[in-house]
């Protein structure tokens, strides 16, 4: 796996429960050693991707006479780049990406061998408009001569034709191609005579030409900080407000830098302006410090802007540019860049809305305000917990507003398990295998008698009781056997939190205590929790490197997680009396009072918290309404 959309391909395998699966991992913008693949079994792989610039160098390690199926994802690689169609079996692609289509069809095609695989692999349950069985299992050819169940949009059939006329008037795919080639010389030109941008993927020959992902390598002074995240903050916010480009920021995985489309739609005269409203921005970033309040925009928030046929000067920033001045907030959600809204307690309670969460979310959404769901449900990975928050009828438009504590614990866990250390994890194995994937070294904790690692989920779905006492054995068998214990890794650190009724339960964190309460009779060490979720550090880290700013309101119901954790990682935080706190009873000491307290999510827009004094909401002052 060499980007995000191959990793969201394992997990979706994952959940069809078949055959253990070899994931081979290399680092972000390379691509992994095809010598260790073995093409007599199933292989899933991306042609293109967009987040991290990389695709396959060649193909030539498939063999020709394999046993198993090759499927490609060539969402982005269709009508971009030369396809060996010969070593797939499987090809699934977009009109969308390359064509610049609205039609949004998904296409599949399936070689012979596919088709003899559906005959004999089973029938499975697939969607039914895309239903590939007869009633008697045999396939269903007339589906793809045309035939349907339901019927699409003739709007965009005639939006596929259209852009097919397009590419035949380019000269079809050779004209294409040499688009996107000419597309890439311009951006490869600039980088090579750039001094502080860089490809991120530093293999050419495993590089795309149309995903273009660059990242800055900045030559820093010494004792200079490294701050190469706002550095492309604030050259996109420059870009933004001069209309110049939008959505370039690199993948949230990816080094600070610029995710740029280069496919054939695109003309390189625009792409080499570009590159010169790039080199201005970076001049004027450079040449002055950041304001503070400087507002940083992405991840889908695009401020209204009149684009202008202008282009950059070269020896002074455009006058329209130095006279912007952001008007005076109005309210306590106009005095940071995103806000950060705890789940449960805060928007949800168990799997129900709570009364007027939707209509907070959808009025940010309208507002272009950004903001993320950061939460410790560890119950299943980032898209399994978007759709249980749209279930509940919130309207999140996309996962990279979820930011989850096991998220933030996969790359830790992954990073253990590549070590060759065992790893146990509390909770259920569907939420294990949809956050991290199977391993053979990867067991839930009540069915193993050893572990070097234990890594804390949810407790939904799990024998809770149960599962702590085998793990405390478990620790003290290790205990009086080696003298150490296990590492913890905690990604739902939640020691107590409300259930549907407002009585309060025990979390998955609590298994910390409990193992230090159950262990000391034993002489056993204080027991080291590397927590991942709130109120540990990582988790508001990632917060801020995917909103690329620290000017971030945190809005939750639990001091010990919410509230403390925030102030820690030196945001503001504002506590709602909508959860845990519903009692209005928790007390607030000096290292964990909130900036604000709140009886409802209305009160970040109705002015009620004192937006002007701007300055009193970094100090430890509280303003209770």
């Amino acid at each position: 796996m060499s980007d995000n959309f191959s990793q969201y391909w394992a997990n979706e395998i994952d959940t069809l429960g078949l055959a253990p699966q070899n994931r081979h991992i290399c680092a972000y913008g390379d691509f992994p050693n095809t010598s260790r693949i073995d093409p007599n079994h199933d292989i899933v792989l991306v042609l293109n991707g967009t987040n991290s610039g990389v695709c396959p160098p060649d193909l030539d390690w498939i063999l020709p006479d394999r046993a198993g199926l090759v499927i490609a994802d060539a969402v982005s690689a269709a009508f971009t780049r030369p396809i060996d169609y010969d070593r797939i079996d499987v090809l699934c692609w977009s009109w969308q990406k390359a064509l610049g289509g609205e039609g949004g069809h998904g296409m599949i095609a399936l070689s012979p061998r596919a088709q003899a695989r559906l005959k004999v692999g089973g029938r499975k349950p697939v969607a039914r408009l895309m239903r590939l069985h007869n009633a008697d299992g045999s396939v269903n050819k007339a589906f793809f001569g045309g035939r349907t169940i339901s019927t699409p949009s003739m709007f965009a059939v005639a939006d596929i034709h259209s852009a097919l006329d397009w590419a035949e008037a380019c000269g079809g795919l050779p004209g294409l191609l040499k688009r996107v080639a000419n597309n890439y010389a311009v951006m490869d030109d600039w980088v090579n005579s750039t001094a502080w941008i860089d490809w991120t993927c530093t293999n050419p020959a495993a590089r795309s030409t149309c995903s273009i992902t660059l990242r800055l390598v900045r030559e820093h002074a010494a004792g200079e900080k490294e701050d190469d995240g706002k550095i492309v903050a604030e050259m996109i916010r420059l870009l933004e407000a001069e209309g110049a480009a939008f959505d370039i920021w690199s993948y949230g995985d990816a080094p600070p830098g610029f995710r740029i489309w280069a496919g054939p739609t695109i003309e390189a005269d625009d792409l080499a302006i570009l590159c010169k409203w790039l080199a201005w921005a970076y001049s004027e970033t450079c040449a002055a410090s950041i304001p503070p309040e400087a507002r940083v925009v992405r991840h889908g928030y695009f401020p209204p802007s009149k684009a202008r046929a202008v282009q950059p000067s070269t020896e002074s920033a455009c006058p329209q540019t130095a006279a912007l001045e952001s008007p005076p907030p109005q309210t306590l959600a106009d005095c940071y860049d995103a806000i950060l809204f705890d789940a449960t307690g805060v928007l949800i309670s168990q799997n129900d809305a709570l009364p007027g969460a939707a209509d907070i979310l959808a009025r940010l959404d309208t507002s272009g305000q950004p903001y993320y769901i950061v939460t410790n449900i560890s119950s299943g990975s980032d898209e399994t917990i978007l759709a249980r928050l749209r279930g509940a009828g919130l309207p999140i438009p996309a996962v990279d507003r979820i930011v989850s504590a096991g998220g933030v614990a996969r790359h830790r866990v992954l990073e253990e398990l590549a070590a060759g250390r065992l790893v146990s994890y509390v909770g259920s194995a569907q939420a294990a295998h949809d956050i991290f994937g199977k391993h053979p070294n990867l067991h839930c904790a009540d069915t193993v008698e050893t572990f070097d690692t234990l890594v804390v989920l949810d407790d939904e779905g799990f024998d809770f009781k149960r599962g702590a006492d085998h793990i405390l054995s478990t620790f003290r068998r290790r205990l009086i056997e080696t003298g150490e214990m296990p590492r913890i890794i905690a990604a739902n650190a939640d020691i107590i939190y409300p259930s549907k009724n407002g009585t309060l339960v025990f979390g998955p964190g609590i298994i910390g205590p409990m193992l230090q309460a159950g262990l000391a009779p034993f002489g056993a060490p204080p027991i080291s929790v590397e927590i991942m979720g709130k109120p540990g550090r990582a988790i508001f880290e990632e917060c801020i490197a995917r909103a690329g700013t620290d000017r971030l309101l945190m809005v939750g119901d639990q001091v010990d997680t919410d509230i403390k954790g925030a102030k820690a990682a030196g945001l503001d935080a504002l506590l709602v009396t909508t959860g845990l706190n519903s009692c209005g009873e928790l007390r607030q000491d000096e290292n964990g009072a909130a900036d604000f307290v709140a009886k409802n999510l209305n009160q970040i827009f109705d002015g009620s918290l004192s937006p002007h004094l701007r300055s009193a909401m970094h100090s430890s002052r509280t303003n209770q309404v």
